[in-house]
C-alpha cells in the first residue's frame, strides 16, 4: 500500500463534486499523463463500496456519494488498471463481479472483426462444399501425471484469460457517423445495465480515457472529425450522471494548428485542436496536466491546474476554485499533491 493516503485532501472536493449532466476534461502530455488522476476518480467513487465498514480514520470516505462506474479506455488495458487500482487498495474485479465497476475495452479489439463477422457465410459459397484439410500426425504423449510446474501454468493462463473475457471490448465497423453509431450503442447498452441495478441514490460516472485516439485511428480518412466525435460525446453524456475524459493536449497537436496561419499543419494538429478545444468550452471542470516550466525536479512530477470550463455556470450551486497545484507520484503508487511554496 502507498505511504500516502489514496486521495488528497486538496483534490478530494474536485473529485467528489460532480453534478448532474456535468463534463470534466482532463488533458495531458507526454511527460505528465492521467491516468493517476482517472484513479483517483475511481477511488473517489467506489471506495465507499469496497470499503462498507469505513470509518472517519479511512481516508475520508464517509460523505461521499456512491457511484458506478463504466469506464472505456482506447489507451490503457483492463490489467493496467487492475493492477495499479490494487495499489491504491481498489479490487476493481471484484467490485467488476458486484456489478459496480464495468471495465469497456476500447484498445485490445478496436480494429478486429468481431465473431459475428466470421461467423458470416458469403452469398453462393453454400453451393461449394470444400473438403477440411487433415492435420498434420502428432506424436503420442507418454502415460503419466503431468508435471506439476506445467498444470500451475496452464491455471495461470485460463485465469487470466477469463478475467479479460469478462471485459466488454469495442469493434470499429464500418465508417463515419454509422460506425461511431455502432460503438456507441455498445457503451451506452453498459450504461443501460448498470442503470438498472442501481439505487435511486446511486450515481453513475462514465468516464473515457483517452478519447483522441480513437479520432487518431480514424480520422477525415474514414469520415471521422471533430465534430462527430464532440456529438458522439454528447450522445454519452445523456446516459449518465456526470462525464469525465482524457485528452492529449501536446504542443504538436494544439498549439500548432491553432497558431499556424499558412494551412501547413497536418490534418490529424486540426482535428485534435478542434476537438480538444471544443471539449473545453463545453466543459464545467478543466484540469490541466503539464511539466514545470523550469525543467524536470526530484519531488514535483508535474502541474494540475484546475479551472473553469465555458459550461461552467455561475448560478449553479456548486462552486468551484480555480487552483494551480503541484503534483508528485512516489515509487510506491503514493500522491502528493500541494500548493507552490509548500513542503
Amino acid at each position: 500500500m502507498p505511504s500516502q493516503p489514496p486521495l488528497p485532501p486538496l483534490l478530494t472536493p474536485y473529485l467528489s463534486d460532480l453534478p448532474e449532466s456535468s463534463l470534466t476534461v482532463i488533458s495531458s502530455v507526454l511527460g505528465a499523463t492521467s491516468n493517476w488522476l482517472v484513479l483517483r476518480y475511481l477511488h473517489a467513487s467506489l471506495s465507499n463500496t469496497a470499503n462498507s465498514n469505513t470509518s472517519p480514520e479511512n481516508n475520508g470516505s464517509i460523505g461521499r456519494t456512491s457511484r458506478k462506474v463504466v469506464l472505456v479506455s482506447f489507451m490503457r488495458s483492463w490489467d493496467f488498471w487492475k493492477t495499479e487500482a490494487k495499489r491504491l487498495g481498489l479490487d476493481l474485479a471484484r467490485l467488476r463481479d458486484k456489478r459496480q465497476f464495468v471495465f469497456v475495452d476500447g484498445l485490445s479489439e478496436l480494429f478486429t472483426p468481431s465473431a459475428s463477422a466470421f461467423s458470416t457465410v458469403p452469398v453462393g459459397s453454400a453451393n461449394h462444399a470444400t473438403l477440411p484439410l487433415r492435420n498434420r500426425p502428432t506424436p503420442v504423449p507418454g502415460r503419466g501425471p503431468p508435471a506439476a510446474g506445467s498444470l500451475d501454468r496452464s491455471a495461470q493462463d485460463r485465469r487470466v484469460q477469463g478475467d479479460a473475457s469478462n471485459s466488454v471490448r469495442l469493434h470499429f465497423r464500418g465508417r463515419g457517423t454509422a460506425a461511431l453509431d455502432a460503438i456507441e450503442k455498445d457503451i451506452i447498452s453498459e450504461l443501460h445495465r448498470q442503470r438498472a441495478s442501481s439505487d435511486e441514490n446511486e450515481e453513475l460516472l462514465l468516464i473515457i480515457d483517452q478519447l483522441d485516439l480513437l479520432l487518431a485511428a480514424t480520422g477525415p480518412g474514414l469520415g471521422i472529425g471533430a465534430t462527430e466525435m464532440a456529438d458522439w460525446v454528447m450522445g454519452l453524456q445523456q446516459h449518465a450522471h456526470a462525464t469525465v475524459l482524457t485528452i492529449a493536449a501536446d504542443s504538436p497537436l494544439i498549439h500548432n494548428a491553432a497558431t499556424n496561419v499558412h494551412g501547413d499543419c497536418t490534418p490529424i494538429e486540426t482535428e485534435h485542436a478542434a476537438l480538444a478545444l471544443g471539449l473545453a468550452h463545453r466543459a464545467r471542470t478543466v484540469m490541466q496536466l503539464r511539466m514545470l516550466e523550469t525543467g524536470a525536479a526530484r519531488d514535483v512530477s508535474g502541474v494540475l491546474r484546475i479551472s473553469r470550463g465555458g459550461g461552467w455556470n455561475a448560478e449553479a450551486k456548486h462552486s468551484l476554485d480555480e487552483k494551480e497545484l503541484l503534483y508528485y507520484i512516489q515509487r510506491d503508487g503514493g500522491l502528493r499533491v500541494f500548493g507552490r511554496g509548500e513542503s
